[in-house]
């Protein structure tokens, strides 16, 4: 009995040794897990940290991207030449505001299919030929627009684009609008054109000036010693009246190809004005045209007499025109301040409102017999004077013309 008591002793010694072994190797674990656990939390942080800093240098590669991604498109928003970029597939990928004005087209005509582009077939073939070639097309020198936009003259040139991946090819058009360039190109050969007319004209009138003077002088004596013969002497003024119109287109094409600087003077205007209704008297007599002259007071301007002169003579010549057979000339004159206001005005047949921003133009009229110089001359002339001029018509009634030049003299109603 005191043999198993003892053996029982044994065993529960040896049970609690083990226990005190266990709870050792469990202490040892705890701390080796504690320690695991401390250097786990040390790493998360230090990935939390770098995940932290490569998320920031995320977003700021991203924003820099998206900054020059807008950079870029800002910059294909304000080129003035068209861009038209297709991808391998000829979806219409990139274009901007310029290309859209050069094609003619609307905003909402652009799509992404290239077949749907309301575009010319002539350039159509040429983009398709275009890309089958890789960009290695001739450039296209073609005419854009037309119906309710503007038509414009477009060089066009291609460009193959090579992407990173397969797949990601493509093409850009490039379209140079060159039409300022062929309207200068075209007014050059206009200019050279009338710049040979007007070497011809200036030898012409020359020619054509002296006998002119003397057609006209033994005219007026002819006229004078017929006095009695009137049949006879309205024959010979209407000789006068015709080479003084032909004396005035002469003086046109002369005064048209001579590009001369005023040279101002102290002048009356109201003296020159009656002077140049007195020279044109015999014509308003023979037309039966009603004169209404402006009062006289000194009235002084700084002005070209000579270039005066012509300006009155050719809007007078115009009214005249315009009543070929009898009628009323007006001509008023008053004082606006700092400058003086010219109005002569006729009872002819008008100008049509069609017409009426052309008369200035140089070589246009609607008068089979005119030159189309007159009126242009007249334009140029008040341009050189600091001047403006206006007109106002009614077709069928009759046209006036205001002129305003500076002026230094006191008021006085007209």
């Amino acid at each position: 009995m005191n043999q198993a008591a003892n053996s029982n002793r044994a065993n529960a010694a040896t049970d609690l040794l083990v226990l005190q072994e266990a709870f050792q190797e469990f202490s040892k674990a705890s701390a080796t897990l504690e320690t695991s656990y401390k250097e786990l939390q040390t790493e998360a942080r230090r990935l939390s940290i770098e995940l932290a800093a490569a998320n920031e240098d995320l977003q700021r590669t991203v924003a820099e991207k998206e900054r020059v991604k807008n950079y870029l498109k800002n910059i294909l928003q304000s080129l003035s030449n068209g861009v038209l970029v297709m991808d391998s597939k000829r979806k219409i990928q990139v274009w901007n505001p310029a290309a859209v004005r050069i094609l003619g087209l609307e905003d909402s005509a652009v799509t992404e299919q290239f077949e749907d582009l309301p575009i010319a077939p002539r350039l159509r073939e040429w983009m398709d030929a275009a890309f089958l070639m890789q960009g290695e097309a001739e450039d296209i020198e073609i005419q854009t627009g037309g119906g309710t936009s503007t038509p414009r003259h477009v060089i066009i040139s291609s460009s193959w684009l090579v992407g990173s991946a397969e797949g990601e090819s493509g093409i850009a058009f490039i379209l140079n609008d060159i039409t300022r360039l062929k309207e200068l190109e075209l007014k050059t050969q206009r200019d050279q054109k009338l710049q040979a007319m007007g070497e011809m004209a200036v030898e012409l009138a020359h020619e054509i000036r002296n006998p002119l003077g003397s057609i006209e002088l033994f005219a007026s004596l002819l006229s004078n010693e017929l006095h009695e013969d009137t049949r006879l002497k309205a024959w010979a003024d209407q000789v006068v009246t015709s080479v003084k119109f032909l004396n005035t287109i002469v003086t046109n094409m002369l005064t048209f190809t001579r590009s001369s600087e005023p040279h101002l003077q102290s002048l009356d205007l109201l003296e020159l004005i009656h002077g140049t209704l007195l020279f044109l008297d015999p014509v308003f007599q023979q037309r039966t045209i009603q004169v209404q002259r402006p009062d006289r007071w000194p009235l002084f301007i700084d002005a070209d007499a000579q270039m005066l002169w012509q300006m009155f003579i050719n809007l007078m010549m115009n009214s005249l025109q315009a009543m070929p057979e009898t009628g009323r000339l007006s001509v008023c004159v008053r004082e606006c301040g700092d400058s003086v206001a010219i109005e002569i005005e006729d009872t002819g047949i008008g100008i049509p409102e069609e017409n009426l921003d052309r008369i200035f133009d140089p070589f246009f009229t609607t008068n089979e017999k005119g030159t189309g110089l007159g009126l242009s001359l007249v334009h140029h002339i008040v341009e050189k004077h600091n001047g403006t001029i206006a007109a106002s018509s009614e077709f069928g009634k009759g046209t006036r013309f205001t002129i305003s030049l500076p002026v230094r003299s006191k008021e006085r109603p007209c």
